[in-house]
């Protein structure tokens, strides 16, 4: 057995680590031992390490085996956490765990490598379209930052595509998208996806429709989300506008790949609002194109209604050899 593979009957721990929470479990044959569901606060721990001390003595447990997705670039020897204060060498952690097979991948690689462990209760189909079998899968979520990823399978396996397509250029199509970016540019030069599309990013939509409307405020993200569902205007408007950008944003990335194996939603904000976000202007953002029209309507796109299913990518990671 190749040594980067994890046995069949092994317990081994898995982990999704955000800038907020750090999310552990247990996890035999790519399944997630639910009941050994962990949800930590990384501002608890000075580092990884005692995090993980904490949860395994919480379990009552050891492991030799771990497979962990962290919120930042994992590919150079030392990990330093984008959104909290953790950060430490990958051979000094292994080490210092004593873990005979010590897995890091980014968390959008995670979170691709659970779509085909997803169950169909998982998702929820907004619009058309029929995945065309062989071809590649694109998954995207905003949350505290914008995620995208592919997923292509390889023989029995499937080949996560990492990327940073959430930092690539914000692309205005309509006149209200070129206001808006005008807003946004007095107060940063570079507009990317995700500047929008976050957390944040619907903050600054918000401002920048109530600057447009002659009233500027500013609300928090989980204000503006909780008064559209109750119908208030203009943040009814912010967070329609972030449903089509995101849809946008989408069929960008759905193009370049040949994701026409289907597009999947994730991330933290999304599933706060399925209803709304299904009726949005998502859908018919996503098939907007001069030429690509018919390709993009064949395409489908779904929405993640999953808790952990970055817990679920890692555990399949475990035994994958292209991971």
């Amino acid at each position: 057995m190749p040594a980067n593979i994890v046995s069949q009957n092994t317990t081994a721990l898995v982990a999704d680590i955000g800038g907020t929470n750090a999310r552990f479990a247990l996890a035999q044959n790519g399944q997630i031992i639910e009941e050994s569901i962990r949800v930590l606060p990384c501002g608890d721990y000075s580092n990884l390490d005692q995090a993980v001390a904490d949860y395994l003595a919480n379990q009552k447990t050891v492991v030799v085996q771990a497979c962990m997705a962290f919120a930042c670039p994992v590919n150079s020897p030392r990990i330093k956490m984008t959104n909290n204060h953790w950060t430490f060498d990958k051979s000094e952690m292994k080490a210092l765990l004593e873990l005979e097979t010590f897995k890091v991948i980014n968390d959008f690689t995670a979170q691709a490598l659970a779509l085909p462990a997803l169950p169909d209760s998982a998702l929820v189909k907004i619009g058309s379209g029929k995945a065309i079998e062989g071809t590649a899968k694109l998954i995207i979520g905003p949350g505290t930052g914008l995620g995208v990823a592919g997923l292509k399978q390889v023989g029995s396996h499937w080949l996560p595509l990492p990327g940073e397509g959430g930092h690539a250029a914000f692309s205005p199509v309509t006149p209200l998208d070129s206001d808006i970016l005008a807003i946004i540019q007095q107060k940063m030069d570079y507009v990317s996806w995700e500047t929008v599309l976050c957390g944040s990013g619907l903050e600054l939509l918000f401002e920048a429709h109530s600057i447009l409307a002659s009233n500027p405020m500013t609300l928090k993200n989980h204000e503006i989300t909780t008064r559209a569902l109750e119908g208030e205007p203009m943040c009814k408007q912010a967070l329609e506008h972030f449903c089509s950008l995101l849809g946008r944003a989408a069929s960008n990335s759905a193009l370049a790949l040949g994701a026409q194996g289907g597009v999947y939603i994730a991330g933290g904000i999304i599933p706060r609002f399925p209803q709304f976000f299904a009726k949005s202007g998502f859908r018919s953002s996503f098939e907007v194109n001069d030429k690509m029209t018919g390709y993009l309507e064949g395409t489908p796109t779904s929405l993640i209604m999953h808790d952990y299913p970055g817990l679920l990518g890692a555990a399949n990671a475990l035994k994958n050899p292209l991971v």
